[in-house]
């Protein structure tokens, strides 16, 4: 698989090309994350290793202050993270020729997205150490996952 370069900032906005099995890679873990969190609100989810990391309880040691916590929050901060991945998907199938161009506002969705996604990832599988973990396909991924988001950071803060 050909792995194309970093965001840059071009005519005012962030760009990078993704081929076709990066923009797939991509879709699928973003629609995982939208797949996990469309339920958050659900109390059986609340077993799910993925929620419970991308919606931590705040309050570990008060079981009453978490869960008035997580009633007053729960349900809007897994809304905009399944916007941000959902977006992130949108971006991806609209690009011409895998060129995906982001606005200020979108670029920090993608942040958002792409911090959940390899949340995600290292969950589901396991991902605890990326030094122990960068050999196998997983760590690779997440690897990349995390060297493309410090990529969008370097060109968000590039103004």
């Amino acid at each position: 698989m050909k792995i194309l370069g970093e965001f840059v900032r071009k005519h005012g906005a962030i760009e990078r090309r993704f081929t076709g099995s990066e923009r797939r890679m991509l879709t699928n873990l973003a629609g995982g994350v939208v797949t996990a969190l469309d339920s958050a609100d659900d109390v059986a989810s609340y077993t799910d290793p993925v929620v419970t990391r991308l919606l931590p309880v705040a309050y570990p040691d008060d079981p009453d202050a978490a869960a008035e916590y997580a009633d007053a929050t729960r349900s809007r901060l897994a809304g905009a993270k399944v916007d941000a991945a959902r977006r992130l998907i949108a971006d991806l199938e609209a690009a011409p020729g895998g060129v995906v161009h982001l606005d200020q506002e979108a670029a920090v969705r993608w942040l958002t997205a792409l911090g959940d996604l390899r949340l995600a990832l290292a969950e589901r599988v396991g991902i605890d150490e990326v030094q122990r973990s960068v050999h196998t396909p997983q760590g690779m991924l997440y690897a990349w996952l995390t060297w493309l988001q410090g990529s969008l950071v370097e060109a968000v803060e590039t103004q």
